[in-house]
This record gives C-alpha cells, structure tokens and sequence, in this order.
C-alpha cells in the first residue's frame, strides 16, 4: 500500500471543539491520563467541508436525506420529458435509498451523492429504450438498474469526496464505496481537566427597580495541544473504483486540496464565542509503502510543560518517535516534509510530486 500520512501538533485555548451529549468537551483516558479527544467524525466533517471550499468542482458531494429535488434537477438538465420530472425523481429516489413516506421529498437514510452521480443515474434512466411505454414494473425495474450507474462512471467528476470519505449503502452493497481516508481520534498530548465558565446575561431594558442578570449560566471547556494523524490510501484511491478515471493532474488536485482541508479545518463547534481558529503548529507529511501507521504513543507518557508549553515538548516527542519507529521498523519514506520547515506551498507540492 502507498499511503500518504499527516502527523499533526495543534494547540487550542480556551475551546470546546467537540461536545458530548452533555455538552462537555469530550475526552478519553490513555496512559492512564485523562485527555481532551475530538472524535475523527467531527474533524472529517471539517475536513469535508473546507476541501469543498478550496475547490468546489472535485469536492461537491452532500449528505442528505432529501434527494428528490436534487434528482429532479438532474432529469431537467438532461431533458426530461416536460410534465415527468417528479413523478421520475420519486422513482428513483426510492430505487437509490427508499422514499420516506413521512417525509416528503425524502428517503429513509442519510445518503453521499454529488451532482454528476445525480446527473448519471437521470441519464441511465431516461435512456431507457421505450421508457415513456413502459409499465410500472419495468419503469421501476429501469430506475433500479440506473442507480447503479454511478459505479465508475468517467463522467463523475466531482465525487473525490466519496472516494476519500467512502459512503455506507446498508441496503445496497451495490452503492457503497470504500473510504480511502483513514483518521484517528485527536487527543492530547498531555492530561487535560476540563474547566467551567460560569456566564450572566444582562437585560439591556429591563426596569430601574429589577435585580439580577436576565440569564445565567456555564459551560465547559479546555485547552489543549491536539496530535491529529490522517492518513490516505493512495493506491485505493487511484482503483477503477474510485479515481481511477481521473488524469494524473486531476489526482494531483485531489490530493492536493485533501491535504490542505486537513491542515486548516478546524470544527466550528461555539466558532463564534471561542473563536477557535489555531493552525498547526507542527506538521509532519511523509509518503510511504506499507501499511498506515499512528505516532499516538509518542504520548503515552503525557507530555509535561514545565514551564514551556506543550507544543515544543509535544515535537520532541513526535519527532523521537519517528526516528524510533525508522531505527526500530525500519520504516523509510519516499519523501518527508515537515510545516513548518517549509511553508504550506512547499509542503503540498512537495508531497503531491509523489503521489
């Protein structure tokens, strides 16, 4: 396996990045030692999001329960008859992920499609010969055979999402994809407690003669200095299953906005009143053969400040680790680039030669 490999240090202040079901920053206990954790749903999500900021025509995919207007869409781009298009849309909506009866314009389970996979399965349908003589049973029997169209299909051009994230199908194994992306739960690198902010609200009109605050609160928080690893299968992503219809600059951009998003997404978890919005402090990118491998024990003894931080500790850390697992393993890689060694330009491009 040729697998391309991000070890991320990111330091938060005061943040709640991920909650719990009560709120609280979520955490995990590792070498005994109690840390603050992001779980890699959430950052996948933001990941997700900022590579289809960084390049939307790649990066389009959405996942949603609600895809009949989306198909809909799609017949009139690709000539519908006039008159049919919902009536085909709700047709193929329950074909790809059954039509939710309580919802109208839904399916019963969230679904990972992008516009050109859309655009696929409205044209195997609407090519279907006879289809506008066609019985209930065979037009139902067409809308099945087209969802299946999206399987590599070179026109899908903008799916490098679900490729890299995968999309789960349970009831069609016909639709799943396998992910090519691999990401860890973030944790610290140190042992984290978690704090309360205790909050008023004042009542900018309320009478002369009132007491109090119009609202009180808390909330929890922590800070922490998180190590992210997220790695990609390379030879995955480059099968007939997923990219492989893509020409080599095409794969390029791919992995080129991936690593980006990995870099600079940050979850939006309370963005507005922590503003949470810290770079990397280190970043060790490397592409190698072989299988994908953490540094995460690198902290398996929390790191200590000692008056210093965490951040350099944490690299120290890091960084003995990897030479360990070079020395011990014998681990070699095609190339290495570290942030911030080099700039992010230098960095992206020097690991995208390889891939």
């Amino acid at each position: 396996m040729k697998v391309l490999e991000l070890h991320i240090l990111q330091s938060f202040p005061v943040s709640c990045l991920n909650r719990d079901d009560v709120g609280a920053p979520k955490s995990a206990l590792f070498g005994g030692a109690s840390r603050a954790r992001v779980s890699s749903q959430c950052w996948k999500r933001a990941i997700r999001e900022e590579a289809q900021n960084l390049d939307g025509s790649l990066f389009a995919a959405n996942r949603t329960r609600y895809i009949v207007a989306r198909l809909e869409e799609a017949l009139k781009n690709k000539e519908c008859p006039e008159g049919k298009e919902r009536e085909y849309a709700l047709l193929l909506a329950d074909a790809i992920g059954k039509a939710d009866d309580k919802k109208e314009g839904a399916v019963k389970t969230l679904l990972f499609f992008s516009p050109n996979e859309f655009e696929v399965i409205a044209e195997a349908f609407l090519t279907t010969e006879g289809l506008a003589d066609l019985d209930d049973k065979k037009t139902k029997d067409a809308a099945e055979k087209a969802r299946k169209s999206v399987k590599a299909n070179d026109k899908v051009k903008d799916a490098a999402d679900v490729s890299i994230f995968g999309r789960m199908v349970a009831d069609d194994h016909s639709l799943m994809v396998e992910g090519a992306g691999m990401f860890a739960h973030a944790i610290s690198t140190h042992k984290v407690s978690t704090e309360i902010d205790f909050f008023t609200a004042v009542d900018d009109v309320a009478p002369e003669d009132s007491e109090g605050a119009g609202h009180i609160g808390t909330l929890e928080f922590n800070s922490a200095c998180y190590y992210r690893y997220i790695a990609l299968n390379l030879d995955l992503l480059k099968n007939s299953d997923h990219l492989g219809h893509f020409s080599d600059e095409e794969f390029k951009k791919v992995v080129d906005a991936f690593i980006r998003a990995s870099i600079l997404s940050v979850p939006g978890a309370r963005k507005n009143s922590m503003m949470s919005f810290n770079p990397p402090e280190y970043v060790l990118g490397t592409i190698r053969e072989g299988q994908p491998v953490s540094l995460a024990n690198a902290f398996e003894n929390p790191v200590v400040s000692a008056g210093k931080g965490f951040v350099a500790p944490s690299i120290q850390a890091l960084e003995e680790k990897f030479q360990w697992m070079e020395k011990t393993y014998g681990f070699t890689s095609i190339i290495e680039k570290k942030i911030p060694e080099v700039g992010m330009n230098e960095f992206c491009e020097g690991l995208g030669d390889h891939v």
